[in-house]
């Protein structure tokens, strides 16, 4: 899934991938967030987010002006197994 947050607030990003995440789509696939590389803050926010509040993987990506974010969420099976409580 791609999502294209260059236009979008940070309060429109915050629902958006609460939502991705709530229908699972960063469990099925990865999902990749289009940010300007001028808004270093609204990434790092939505990283901050993504990681800490949405328990999921990220890595960020330079290309062309923008940053893409790739996000994936682990299975909470995944994580107790490994010993990971959150």
């Amino acid at each position: 899934m791609i999502i294209d947050g260059r236009d979008l607030s940070v309060d429109e990003m915050f629902k958006e991938l609460r939502g991705v995440v709530a229908h699972g789509y960063a469990r099925r696939d990865e999902v990749s967030v289009f940010v300007n590389a001028h808004d270093r803050e609204k990434l790092n926010l939505i990283t901050g987010f993504v990681e800490i509040l949405l328990e999921c993987n990220t890595r960020i990506v330079e290309a062309n002006g923008y940053y893409i974010l790739k996000i994936i969420q682990e299975a909470v099976a995944q994580r107790s197994i490994i010993g990971i409580n959150l």
